[in-house]
């Protein structure tokens, strides 16, 4: 029961991350993210973080219906690792916050998925 409240907690972040990503403005995007308000100005920044915003959406979105469908825990073994690289790249080239608001959640779920094998 804990790691399925782990999971959809994961699955919840991502949809938030995505929605920042496509819907915050910039003041939200610049305390979220770590960037200068300056440069979140930047049609090209502004269509990336659309572009990987949909990605954060259909991630938490799979998530979460994977866990209402009682998917395997290899499923969720999977993702909660591609969420745990995912972090810790976005934390050597973007901010090291990532790697605790990301990272660690999905390390703490996996060792909870892990457990309970």
């Amino acid at each position: 029961m804990i790691s399925l409240i782990l999971i959809i907690i994961v699955g919840i972040e991502h949809l938030l991350f995505g929605f920042i990503e496509m819907f915050g403005g910039i003041k939200l995007q610049a305390d979220a993210f770590g960037f200068d308000e300056s440069e979140l100005k930047n049609k090209t920044l502004q269509v990336a973080l659309s572009d990987q915003g949909i990605y954060n959406l259909g991630f938490g979105l799979m998530i979460i219906v994977l866990a209402i469908m009682n998917a395997a825990t290899s499923v969720f073994i999977i993702a909660m690792l591609f969420v745990i690289l995912v972090g810790i790249y976005g934390a050597l080239t973007v901010t090291k916050k990532i790697l605790f608001v990301q990272a660690l959640p999905a390390l703490v779920t996996l060792i909870v998925l892990l457990l309970s094998l």
